[in-house]
């Protein structure tokens, strides 16, 4: 009720993140909330796991939470890996952390929840909601919780579409290299997969050097490494 259709197309439309911000901001602002924040958590294979931000907070927050390396103690992002569940922005959450929950609400931080959704590649987005007055309700967080939850998953689907294209495409794994892989990650050896598949073990050893070649690995548990990031498992 409080979104228009024509609202909800523009951003699906959108291909490029700071327009497609720009759109979810304003649906949020309907919501009655002020702040909007993304947080892309990006898995590429052989990398360090990337980190990417946007949001509407004060620059100064921006600047106060890096400088201080508050992304170690603030018990958000932790809390929104181990559930897809909301994570509403209790005291009792920052109990461990007052004086952070204290300077985040000295920004307007202070009454929101945070929605994550995960894909098969491990990618994860974390979107935030929040505002400086007026407590979140558990009614108000049941009736707006369903469209956060529907932004999360479009944001997510646009912002790893664009960010992830460095990454390179996916290997093209035979019917073979897939059974080969699967049993090698259950931790069957070489052997042991020969015997499985009615193969000779320097067969499974050819498709296991395929599959690290194809993969751009090191050795055999980096190539299991990649393919389940990379959601091929």
């Amino acid at each position: 009720m409080h979104w228009k259709a024509d609202q909800l197309q523009q951003l699906l439309d959108q291909t490029h993140p700071d327009q497609a911000f720009g759109n979810a901001l304003e649906l949020v602002q309907h919501l009655d909330l002020n702040f909007l924040g993304l947080v892309v958590y990006l898995n590429v294979p052989g990398q360090p796991r990337r980190i990417i931000s946007y949001n509407n907070y004060p620059d100064a927050w921006n600047a106060h939470y890096e400088a201080n390396g508050f992304i170690k103690v603030d018990p958000i992002p932790l809390q929104s890996r181990q559930s897809t569940n909301a994570v509403l922005w209790r005291d009792e959450l920052f109990e461990k952390v007052p004086e952070f929950r204290k300077t985040a609400c000295s920004y307007g931080l202070r009454h929101g929840w945070t929605q994550s959704v995960h894909d098969q590649r491990h990618n994860e987005l974390q979107l935030s909601v929040a505002r400086p007055v007026g407590d979140i309700s558990t009614e108000e967080l049941y009736e707006n919780s369903a469209q956060a939850l529907w932004l999360c998953h479009s944001l997510h689907g646009i912002l790893c579409e664009h960010h992830q294209p460095s990454s390179g495409p996916d290997p093209a794994l035979t019917d073979r290299e897939h059974e080969v892989l699967k049993w090698s990650a259950a931790g069957k050896t070489a052997a042991d997969i020969a015997c499985i598949l009615s193969l000779s073990t320097s067969t499974v050893n050819f498709h296991i050097r395929s599959l690290i070649t194809k993969t751009n690995a090191s050795n055999k548990a980096g190539a299991i490494a990649i393919a389940a990031m990379k959601g091929l498992l």
